[in-house]
């Protein structure tokens, strides 16, 4: 499933070819939305923002569609002649001269009032975006200290979308495994440097992602597994992925475990219960 900075960087894509641009077609193919298809038509789009994983793309009639990608959900940008190979099922599309902006396959994609959006049952249960310049590391890390949050297990808060939103697997191994933390933890058995370095953390990786679309480590540190043939999926992260190998500061393995049937990546060593 796409993650905060994926659903970001696709919004920022698909900015540049249809806000502020003249759309000459609007095609709502997915039947809950069907309705709206002439009012739409006849309006432009005004802008495209994202809230954690969800894209809302709202137009000057007052009305957005949210959508969010869920597992097999996916947004591409083409030239018009380019030819689509594959069997996803087309959603919505939008036509320039030059340009198709699509959504293929996704299932939960609605229309709404754009003065309504904040009532939407998903995002009226969000935290903070993570990606958001109002959510701060310290922001972040009154929300791990709060009581609502600070007796949860690090592996559970980090995939609680009403604690930060956008944050998803590869990114809770990540973060977990460059603060330090246990997947067990929980916030109230931390030294509060050991939480200030989680919610400095928190942010610093997820707006990582976000720049490099989708490494967590550094340059330096990613071509260097590349040079050791590591794939992609290894050595564009530090702990996500790199089950099985070492990690990059004690050299320990790597250990997979799994968490509500998701997989987490986390070294045993520099991720001590004992030490947290």
């Amino acid at each position: 499933m796409p993650e905060g900075p994926e659903i970001r960087r696709a919004a920022d894509r698909i900015s540049k070819k249809i806000v502020g641009k003249e759309v000459h077609s609007v095609n709502l193919i997915y039947p809950p939305i069907v309705e709206f298809q002439e009012i739409l038509q006849q309006s432009q789009i005004e802008s495209i923002t994202t809230r954690g994983k969800a894209m809302l793309t709202r137009f000057d009639c007052g009305l957005s569609m949210y959508s969010h990608n869920q597992l097999y959900g996916r947004w591409t940008v083409n030239r018009r002649s380019t030819e689509m190979k594959w069997n996803r099922s087309l959603r919505v599309e939008f036509l320039t001269n030059k340009f198709a902006v699509r959504l293929w396959s996704a299932t939960d994609v609605e229309i709404i009032p754009t003065s309504k959006e904040e009532s939407h049952p998903f995002i009226a249960k969000l935290g903070p975006d993570i990606l958001d310049d109002s959510c701060t590391p310290s922001l972040i890390y009154d929300r791990l200290k709060s009581k609502k949050f600070y007796n949860r297990n690090a592996s559970s808060l980090m995939l609680d979308q009403s604690f930060i939103a956008g944050i998803g697997n590869y990114l809770r191994s990540e973060i977990l495994h460059q603060s330090g933390i246990h997947p067990s933890a929980k916030p109230r058995s931390l030294s509060d440097d050991k939480i200030q370095s989680w919610a400095e953390t928190t942010k610093f990786l997820s707006e990582l992602s976000y720049d490099t679309g989708g490494f967590t480590v550094s340059e330096k540190v990613a071509l260097a597994g590349k040079q050791r043939g590591e794939p992609k999926r290894a050595y564009r992260h530090s702990a996500f992925c790199r089950n099985d190998l070492p990690c990059h500061y004690c050299g320990t393995e790597i250990v997979r475990i799994r968490v509500a049937n998701r997989r987490l990546d986390f070294c045993p060593e520099c991720q001590d219960l004992c030490e947290n």
